[in-house]
């Protein structure tokens, strides 16, 4: 019996599965050999190549085999020697009636009914030349592409590892597109994935011995697979692949745990499950109080219930399953006896068994954890493949514990327990006198402000909270997402309100707001080829009723410090933004090359900066600053007696007390961390000794994002001040500087640059200030602002996927034109790199190595017959542009263009200062000047000067893209809006894309590639009628 159930054990009966190329299997003792293996084998479905059956000897094949297995071929055509497939009888297995095969006889593929569930079983036979290979693999994926389970076997002609061959792997292109092939259909190795003893060679060919007959299987089926071996025949040049899937236990899954439960998103949209809902929230409203106790016990009401409903629905699918499984099962035994008489009743029922499959991927769709496009996008295996590539990311396997290794899953948790117990528990040494020194050049809240940010929350603040949830995001200890908050927020937001007013009367939170879940998330840089605990990012997962009340509490605390904490901090606060940091950063750089000033730069590293906040220390702040009673007094309630446990490959540990940090997770921190560190920059940036650098009558010391800490000082001198005033916020504050993670910059001319100063290692350029490189170089060529590899690696997540082509420029805008803008906004960009993004967003738009019509067609809007393709070009120059008219509201920004661009810029501006001498690194004020010039050509001041963003944009594109061709023999009218009307049409992607495609004449018709220009030796008429393709 099961250890965890009690019930007896079941087992999936074993079926054994061989691949082999047969060499020949025309002459019938050559076919006697195969059934004998076959049999001694036991051997329930067989994978063959190199049958060399033509049409006129299948017949007698199936004739031969036909009292043991079922046979289904694929007729060997030209150099192609034939496919086939044998299923043995009396097994339980349904094979369908109907297979499918390629032109060249290298495929075939059929499916079959087994213990409920359907099976794709394809054989294959690669070419040998590279090139044919490639286009093999190419056209392969029509026949993997199913939701069903797939086992793909066969003779690959290549091998995907070195250690597969006796000389090593040959690379060509073939290779990469199988493993574009296993990537995006969620296939493995077999031989990965179970236990054997050796990974033998199946083809022997002089001295180069070679793994050339695989087994490839869906992921699903790997819990599955027991065995693995290769064995030698007598009759072929290779050798036998054979595998086994069955004894699987059912139910030897880990045991549900409902502490782990989270509500599907999915299940809300049931009508029946919303009734509930409501149903009981109205009883709560009418026959309890409204209280914290209370919430506590509907919410666990809810989620019984909904546990409740969603097993039913299950126990309803699950059932509907096993009824379409017997009716497949009597359809095609039904269709043996009289062949095609129930083929589209077969047909019917497979295609609805695949529905039911669908919705797997369309989890892993959200498991995944990657962008999507929602139900525009079809869920595919390639889901599979990334949710088990994430899952295997964020398994711990070993960790460093000071000089050893250790991977025992005890010892594991035992360490980082131990490691975050200590974290979340520090206190600082309490320093009255250095408190407050730190709090004293802290002002106080505007008192205007202090009697609006101190009212009861109320139902719209509540509401409003609800609807700026971000969606997708993982629930806390509770279960209950953001969705749930949103579908019932009418209910919920006036019982929250008076939650939140008891929750103050109490001074206490309710259990589950209390509450945290921690997953450790692997930082993406380390050069240990083992993580120590150092080397993850704690996650709060925490419930969502905190994160509303987290939110309302963080709008009024931003309301409040906007005006305490200064503009050199741009996180936490709206209308701030990070490209204001690396513009100033920027400028730094290029004040200290153009105008020869010795400037020294630190970024400061603050170690594990949000995990060792001293709660302490910032009550104390928001004390000084007279933030209010009632405000104040829900802050320190959100800190009051809180705990966490970590999530560690699926399991909670036990709790942790935290006692210091401000939780990452918690919409709360960003707001709280800006105001902690404040202290530290004013300590900076009013000291007198400190005067960084001066640009015209303006002058920067000190930026910050977050824990991003950079000093600018202009000696030696004043960046040991700088560093002093760091060491006594740290003494306070619980904060501690990480000087091997800090780095700084000697800029401009220097008498010497020492590489290593304060025990800060120093080089003579900024690399990396943010994620952009700032190095004169970069600012000189342009050749930091577009980072093409970056790009290429982020559309590695989006190959293979079944995006509809309307879709396509949605992705480009929205991913790849994201990537490349958050630099290019601030360093110089080439028009070669440009243009490469230009047709790199064109051919992903096409899918296709080429770009199939004029590239300005894209950039126009859907409304106007174009596919809205960002143009790249178009946003820096309007971007420049509103950088030289915007100018006033950053006294950095505008000194900068006064002195430094005054070269450039001496037509716009009157006091104007040019530099002495024409300096390369200045490039980025040339393009201003191109952008004022280029607008200035087209449209009047009046109208530049008042212009938003997103208009001058569009305006610009309506006026220098010509229409399309296909658009311009009908009227300019309200209904010319085509494909946006087409992309809300409940119709199937593949038939918008045919649309779009005919629409826009780039269907790949022979007389569309004559008109291209094209060779076609055989003409423009279809290969089946005397007529020309249309």
């Amino acid at each position: 019996p099961c250890r965890e159930c009690g019930k007896p054990k079941t087992t999936i009966p074993r079926l054994n599965i061989l691949t082999l190329n047969c060499v020949s299997l025309i002459v019938r003792k050559r076919k006697q050999w195969l059934l004998n293996t076959l049999l001694s084998k036991r051997i329930d479905v067989a994978l063959l190549q190199e049958t060399k059956l033509t049409s006129r000897h299948v017949e007698e094949a199936s004739k031969f085999f036909e009292n043991i297995y079922v046979f289904r071929h694929s007729c060997a055509i030209s150099s192609s020697a034939g496919t086939a497939v044998l299923v043995r009888k009396h097994k339980g297995i349904a094979v369908f009636p109907d297979w499918e095969t390629d032109q060249s006889g290298r495929v075939c593929a059929i499916d079959m009914l087994y213990q409920n569930d359907i099976f794709r079983v394809v054989a294959v036979h690669a070419p040998n030349q590279p090139a044919e290979r490639k286009v093999f693999f190419i056209n392969l994926r029509q026949y993997v592409s199913t939701s069903a389970a797939t086992i793909l076997g066969g003779d690959f002609n290549c091998v995907l590892n070195a250690k597969d061959s006796s000389r090593g792997i040959q690379q060509d292109s073939s290779i990469a597109e199988l493993r574009k092939l296993l990537r995006d259909f969620d296939f493995q190795d077999v031989a990965e994935f179970v236990d054997s003893p050796n990974l033998a060679y199946t083809h022997w060919q002089g001295e180069c011995h070679a793994r050339l007959d695989r087994i490839y299987m869906s992921s699903c089926l790997a819990p599955a697979t027991t065995g693995y071996y290769v064995s030698p025949v007598a009759f072929s040049d290779h050798a036998l692949v054979a595998t086994q899937i069955g004894e699987q236990i059912k139910g030897q899954k880990r045991p549900t745990s409902w502490q782990n439960w989270k509500l599907n998103d999915k299940a809300l949209k049931d009508e029946d499950l919303q009734k509930i809902v409501k149903g009981l929230i109205a009883n709560m409203m009418k026959n309890k109080e409204v209280n914290a106790a209370n919430w506590e016990l509907l919410k666990e009401e809810i989620k019984m219930s909904v546990i409740s409903f969603c097993q039913a629905k299950a126990l309803e699918r699950r059932a509907e399953k096993r009824r379409l499984c017997k009716l497949l099962h009597m359809l095609v035994s039904e269709e043996s006896k009289a062949p095609g008489l129930f083929a589209a009743d077969i047909k019917e029922c497979k295609a609805r068994l695949l529905e039911i499959l669908d919705t797997e991927y369309r989890g892993a769709m959200v498991r995944s954890r990657l962008r999507t496009l929602g139900r525009a996008e079809d869920p595919t295996k390639l889901f599979k493949t990334r949710e088990r590539e994430r899952a295997s990311r964020n398994q711990i396997n070993e960790l460093m514990s000071g000089e050893s290794t250790i991977s025992e899953a005890a010892e594991i948790e035992r360490e980082l327990v131990s490691f975050y117990s200590r974290l979340f528990n520090q206190s600082s040494s309490y320093d009255q006198a250095l408190v407050d020194k730190a709090l004293e050049l802290m002002p106080n809240v505007p008192e205007d402000v202090v009697d609006l940010i101190n009212e009861d929350i109320t139902e719209a603040e509540v509401c409003r909270a609800i609807k700026e949830l971000a969606p997708r995001k993982s629930p806390g200890v509770d279960g209950l997402g953001a969705t749930f908050y949103k579908q019932f927020s009418a209910e919920l937001a006036p019982i929250l309100a008076k939650v939140y007013a008891d929750v103050h009367t109490r001074n206490l939170l309710p259990p589950s707001m209390r509450q945290a879940l921690t997953v450790l998330i692997p930082k993406k840089k380390s050069d240990k080829s083992v993580r120590g605990c150092d080397d993850f990012r704690p996650i709060s997962l925490l419930t969502t009723d905190y994160k509303i009340l987290a939110k309302i509490l963080a709008k009024r605390l931003e309301i409040a410090y906007k005006t305490v904490v200064g503009g050199h901090q741009t996180y936490g606060f709206k209308n701030r933004s990070i490209t204001t940091n690396l513009h100033v950063m920027r400028i730094i750089a290029e004040t200290a090359e153009a105008m020869e000033r010795p400037t020294a730069v630190l970024q400061i590293d603050l170690k594990k900066a949000f995990d060792k906040v001293s709660h302490s220390f910032l009550f104390s702040i928001l004390e000084h600053c007279k933030t209010g009673k009632y405000l104040l007094k829900f802050v320190k309630i959100c800190y009051r007696d809180i705990s966490t446990r970590l999530l560690i490959n699926g399991c909670k540990s036990r709790r942790i007390p935290v006692r210091s940090s401000v939780r990452q997770g918690c919409p709360l921190s960003p707001i709280l961390f800006a105001i902690y560190l404040e202290p530290l920059c004013r300590a900076i940036i009013m000291d007198d000794n400190i005067r960084g650098v001066k640009v015209g009558i303006a002058s920067a010391k000190l930026l910050a994002y977050a824990d991003d800490v950079s000093v600018v000082c202009s000696s030696q001198k004043e960046m040991v001040i700088a560093l002093k005033h760091v060491n006594e916020f740290c003494v306070v504050s619980g904060a501690e500087m990480n000087p091997k993670k800090s780095a700084g910059s000697w800029l401009g001319p220097w008498p010497s640059k020492p590489e290593t100063f304060l025990n800060i290692a120093w080089s003579g350029a900024i690399e990396n200030y943010l994620g952009v490189g700032l190095s004169s170089q970069a600012l000189s060529t342009g050749a930091g602002g577009i980072h093409l590899n970056t790009l290429r690696g982020k559309a590695i997540e989006w190959h293979g996927r079944q995006v509809p082509l309307l879709s396509r420029s949605f992705i480009c805008n929205a991913v790849f034109f994201s990537t490349v803008w958050y630099s290019a906004q601030a360093v110089p960009c080439t028009n070669s790199d440009v243009q490469k993004m230009h047709r790199f967003c064109a051919t992903y738009v096409w899918d296709s190595c080429f770009e199939r019509m004029r590239r300005k067609n894209l950039f126009i809007s859907k409304k106007k017959g174009g596919l809205g393709l960002v143009n790249v070009d178009i946003k820096l120059k309007v971007q420049r542009f509103l950088i030289f008219r915007d100018r006033e509201k950053h006294p950095v920004m505008a000194e900068a263009l006064r002195v430094l661009g005054g070269q450039y810029l001496t037509p716009w501006l009157e006091e104007a200062e040019g530099v002495p001498k024409k300096v390369t690194t200045l490039r980025y004020y040339r393009e201003i000047r191109d952008a004022v010039r280029y607008f200035e050509q087209r449209f009047s001041w009046e109208y530049l000067n008042r212009v938003k963003r997103k208009r001058l944009y569009w305006d610009t594109l309506d006026l220098v893209m010509p229409p399309p061709i296909y658009r311009q023999m009908f009227p300019q009218c309200e209904t010319s809006d085509v494909f946006k009307r087409l992309m809300a049409y409940p119709v199937r992607p593949g038939t918008k894309d045919f649309f779009v495609r005919f629409h826009t004449e780039v269907l790949p018709v022979k007389t569309w590639e004559q008109q291209k220009g094209f060779f076609l030796p055989w003409g423009v008429n279809c290969a089946l009628c005397p007529v020309a393709e249309t």
